[in-house]
Formats: structure tokens, sequence, C-alpha cells
């Protein structure tokens, strides 16, 4: 069965505000599957899993460019971009996870040296 969504409804499904999800169609992230005859959009499924990807992304530390490019990549079905922007996602990665160790390092000289007051 096919589940048409709003972009009201989308936006409420994914937790975001109308104004996110009409920016990310400017970007290129997101595409309606059809507009009405009045113009309204319709979304599918696999638009609220887009919605909820590129949000992980960004939860992640991954930039909008990143995931645009490797979203329009996928979409287009370019190996090779789509191989060139997980290398870069990939790095963005490391280099986040390195950053959270270091934090977590330095948290715990605090919360030790508050220990020994």
């Amino acid at each position: 069965m096919y589940k048409a969504y709003t972009i009201s409804r989308l936006a409420k499904d994914a937790g975001v505000s109308i104004n996110i999800i009409r920016d990310y169609e400017m970007r290129g992230l997101l595409c309606p599957c059809q507009c009405t005859s009045n113009g309204y959009r319709i979304y599918d499924e696999q638009t609220l899993q887009r919605m909820r990807f590129v949000l992980a992304g960004k939860a992640a530390g991954i930039s909008l460019n990143a995931l645009t490019e490797f979203c329009q990549a996928m979409d287009n079905a370019d190996l090779n971009g789509t191989e060139q922007s997980l290398v870069s996602i990939q790095k963005t990665l490391d280099q986040v996870q390195q950053a959270v160790r270091s934090f977590r390092r330095r948290l715990n000289c605090c919360t030790e040296a508050m220990n020994k007051k």
C-alpha cells in the first residue's frame, strides 16, 4: 500500500519544520514524487526515509553539502561519485570520532580533578 505525505505531514513525521523540507528540496536532497493539480507536493515513504538518513548524517557531523553530493550521486546511479562521497563521509566520521575520543579524555581529566578536591 502506498503511503502519501503532504509537506506538513512529512515535516511532522521527520521532526522538522516545513521550511527544512523546502530547503532540502532546493538543495536537491529531496524531491516530491508528484504534485497535485492545485500545486500541493506529495511525498512517499522513501522520502521520509531519506529525511531520516539526512538528519542522522547531520547529527553525526556530516555537512549538508556532503550529504547532498552523496544523495545526488546515488539518485543518478553515479558509482564514481558515490564512492568519492563515501570516502569523504568516512573521513569526516573518522575526524568526528577522534574529536569525541579527545574530548572524553579531557572530560575525564576534569572529573578526576574535581574528585580530588
